[in-house]
Formats: structure tokens, C-alpha cells, sequence
């Protein structure tokens, strides 16, 4: 692999007796790894059947990070229909650190504050459960609708994604959060074996611009931390300046913090890419000090940034909704949606997160939960729905297995033709199409034949 020669310098200094083991390295295959989605798949023995039918080895743990294992080359999990149904998440393993590192505690306010694709929050999102709030930003809006739709797959309700900057976040959400994930954009050193284009974006001006932003990324992550909370700062480079100097900067400016633990994961001593993670935590009170200039210029953009959203829905709509949710959703989960801070954006129904937060004037990509849609005299549920259902709350349900012929057809937009015996057991009209006892999509129900509902969007990848 050819290195830049200013990053061979820079390393060769800092590695010493160590460089040729790092660069041997590179030669090296990269790992891959699929992290469980313990919101969807709890119980070991699920674990093991899924890992069974995968051919993966459940021998093959990745050490910091609960329920995360190894894979071959050979294996193509991602190419499964359990991957679109938001089973397990695959993901570079040592970028998994940060996020078992934070490891917030259910009911805790988590901000992941620059979260695209998806892979730490839905992370974080597995150690809150259904409970408290998880705000996912990414300040690139094509990079934040991949994030949303991450955040839908794994059948995540507790989280709102927005796509704004970090100092605008700080100015809406002051002294808020419990704990915030901060993967900062960096060079990318660490890398350089799984994306060879990062070795040509690579210059020392590079470094140095990463290390200002991350500094400033910090700074305002810090207004919005609760006293007593925590930070977990992350980069995959290896470069000092984007580390532990920022680290060394940031602990100068802000003395109320301590930091905890710091790490660095080697391609050449572990099985992974390269990363870097900081552990700071809050002792004193909350800083609210933002500099003023952006200060004045956020105030003339929030103008301009309000939702249009109508807080209640009509009567009409609430008729629709309540008989959708009558005729297919159990009557827990009926209530579960019911009762709750709904939301209108245009046409599009939200459930918002239990726990309050106010979300006017900022760029949100993802109210919380997506319902569904309001059509001319329906109501059509939405995909994010059906995944984050599970098979009992749902009345009527079409119970696929994986290895039947026409699960690979549900997934790439075909009817599912019911055998007599199914057809009893199904009512007319909407069905949540499960496969092996785990919701894939929406399905409409007429007779033998159900009406193909899973998003065009999606199909053709299995």
C-alpha cells in the first residue's frame, strides 16, 4: 500500500520499534463484524440460531463490544433478509468502542452528535431500550437521511434525528443531555486499509483543519452536557493532533472536566481498524458561554427553520387512525400510539419520544416514530412501524419462514400467495408480514393473495 511519505514520517516517529509491525499490517485482511440489535434479538438462543444460519461462528467475539462477532469474507450477511429486518448491525469493530464506552443507562437523554450512518447510535439506542431519548444529528442532509434510515431498521422509537450543526444544537439544547457520543469527522488514518480513496483526500492541512472543527465540536458538546454527565470523544485516525491534543485542549478550556480513559486501538494489535476514544466527565456546572457572532447569525436563520408541523390531529384523522389501529395493532400497542404526544408533518403522522423535547426550529429528519400517512379516506401505516412492531402486536400477521421461496420475493416487491390454511388464519385487509417470527412489512390481505406493501425504495437488495 502506498502511504503518503509526510504520514510515514509522522508515524515512523511516533510508533518507533513498533512501525513495521503497524505497517505490515496493511497487508493484512480487514475485520468485519455484525453487532445484535438486543432491541429485536434478546435471548442467547436466538443469537445462536441466527449466527447457525448465517454460518458464522459464535466462537469469534468482538471483545468490547456485547453481542458483536467476526465474520469471513466468504459470508454475506448484509445480503440477508434478518439484515433488513434490523437484526444486527454490521460495522467496522472498533469503531463498536465508543459506544460500549458511553454505554448510557435506560431513561438517560444521549445525544450522538455526529451519528451518520448509524452504526454508535443504534448502538447507544440498545443500552437505552425503549426508554428515555435519543437525539441523532448529522450535519450532512444526504448523509442524515441514511441515518433515519438506519434508525427505522432497527426498529428504534425512542429517537429523533436532526440534521443541523453543532452550535445550533448547543444553542436549543443548553445544560440537556446526560450523555453525548462525539465521532468527530477526522482524517481518517485509521482508515486507510478498509477506504484506499482516504489515503488520497490525506495532507498534514488536513489534519490540522480536523483538529480545529473537532475542537470546536467539543466545545459546544459541552454546553449541552448535564453536570455529572459524560462525554465519549472518537476518531478513526491515528493522528496526535486530532487526539490527544484536542483531548489536552479541551481539558484547558473546560475544568470542570476530568478525563477518565483514553484509548487507541492498532490495527497491528487488535482485530480491527484504528480508533481512538476519550472518556470526559462533568463536575461542575453547565457552561452556557457561545460566541456571540454565531450567536446573532443563529438567531437570523431560526426564522426560517420552523417545522410545519400541526401539534393535534383532526377529528377525521383521529377516526382513520383509530381504525387502523382497531382492525391490526393489539390493543397495547393501540394504546401505546393513542396516548401519546402525536405529531402532523404535512400528511405524515409521528408518536414523539415519551420523554419531552422541544424540536421547533431545528431541521429534523425524524420526529421520533414514523406512524404512517394520512390518504384520502385512509390511513396507510409506514414501514418504520411495521419494524418496530413486534409479531404479537400486531391481530393479523402472515408468518413467513426464511427459507421459503417467496420470502426472497416479499423483499423484492412480490405478492405472497397464502396456502387455504394461512388464508383462514388472516383477515382482510392489512397484515404485518413476519419472517421467522421477526416483522419485515406491511401487506394487504385479499383472500389468498397479499398485497405487496414493503417500500420500492428497498427492494432488490437481497
Amino acid at each position: 500500500m502506498n502511504l503518503p511519505i509526510e504520514f510515514e514520517k509522522k508515524m515512523k516517529a511516533f510508533l518507533g520499534d513498533e512501525w513495521d509491525d503497524f505497517l505490515y499490517s496493511y497487508d493484512n485482511n480487514r475485520f468485519q463484524a455484525l453487532r445484535f440489535n438486543t432491541l429485536k434479538v434478546q435471548s442467547p438462543e436466538e443469537r445462536m440460531r441466527i449466527l447457525k444460519t448465517l454460518k458464522i461462528s459464535s466462537d469469534k467475539k468482538v471483545s468490547w463490544a456485547n453481542e458483536a462477532y467476526y465474520f469471513d469474507e466468504n459470508v454475506r450477511p448484509g445480503k440477508h433478509p434478518y439484515h433488513e429486518m434490523g437484526l444486527y448491525y454490521i460495522q467496522e469493530p472498533s469503531a463498536m468502542s465508543a459506544a460500549a464506552l458511553l454505554a448510557p443507562k435506560p431513561g438517560m437523554r444521549v445525544l450522538d452528535l455526529c451519528a451518520a450512518p448509524g452504526g454508535k447510535s443504534t448502538q447507544l439506542a440498545t443500552y437505552l431500550g425503549d426508554s428515555g431519548l435519543l437525539v441523532s444529528n448529522e450535519i450532512n442532509t444526504q448523509r442524515s437521511r441514511i441515518l433515519s434510515q438506519n434508525i427505522e431498521r432497527m426498529g428504534i422509537k425512542n429517537a429523533i434525528v436532526t440534521n443541523e450543526d453543532s452550535f445550533v444544537l448547543a444553542s436549543h439544547f443548553p445544560g440537556f443531555f446526560n450523555a453525548i457520543q462525539v465521532d468527530a469527522p477526522c482524517s481518517g488514518e485509521g482508515m486507510f486499509r478498509k477506504l484506499p480513496e482516504a489515503i488520497e483526500q490525506w495532507s498534514m492541512e488536513n489534519v490540522a483543519i480536523c483538529a480545529a472543527r473537532q475542537k470546536e465540536i467539543l466545545d459546544n458538546a459541552a454546553v449541552m452536557l448535564k453536570p455529572g454527565g459524560t462525554i465519549v470523544y472518537s476518531t478513526c485516525t491515528f493522528s496526535k493532533e486530532e487526539n490527544e491534543d484536542v483531548i489536552e485542549y479541551f481539558l484547558e478550556r473546560h475544568p470542570d472536566f476530568t478525563l477518565e480513559e483514553m484509548e487507541r486501538f492498532w490495527p497491528h494489535k487488535v482485530d480491527g481498524e484504528g480508533h481512538f476514544v476519550a472518556k470526559l466527565v462533568r463536575r461542575g456546572s453547565v457552561d452556557t458561554g457561545l460566541k456571540a457572532d454565531r450567536k446573532t447569525q443563529k438567531n437570523k436563520n431560526s426564522k426560517n427553520r420552523k417545522n410545519e408541523t400541526k401539534p393535534a390531529l383532526t377529528k377525521e384523522n383521529m377516526k382513520l387512525l383509530s381504525e387502523f389501529l382497531d382492525e391490526t395493532i393489539s390493543e397495547d400497542m393501540a394504546a401505546w400510539i393513542k396516548n401519546s404526544r402525536l405529531v402532523m408533518f404535512g400528511e405524515q403522522l409521528y408518536r414523539l419520544p415519551d420523554m419531552e423535547v422541544d424540536i421547533k426550529g431545528l431541521k429534523v429528519q425524524r420526529a421520533g416514530l414514523h406512524i404512517g400517512e394520512f390518504k384520502k379516506q385512509r390511513f396507510e401505516p409506514s414501514h418504520s412501524l411495521a419494524l418496530a412492531l413486534k409479531l404479537n402486536d400486531a391481530k393479523n400477521v402472515v408468518k413467513l419462514t426464511c427459507d421459503n421461496p417467496q420470502t426472497i420475493g416479499f423483499f423484492n416487491g412480490q405478492s405472497v400467495m397464502l396456502s387455504d390454511e394461512q388464508a383462514a388464519e388472516c383477515k382482510k385487509g392489512w397484515a404485518l408480514v413476519c419472517v421467522d417470527g421477526y416483522t419485515a412489512g406491511w401487506g394487504k390481505v385479499n383472500g389468498t393473495q397479499v398485497k405487496n406493501h414493503y417500500p420500492k425504495g428497498l427492494r432488490n437488495k437481497i
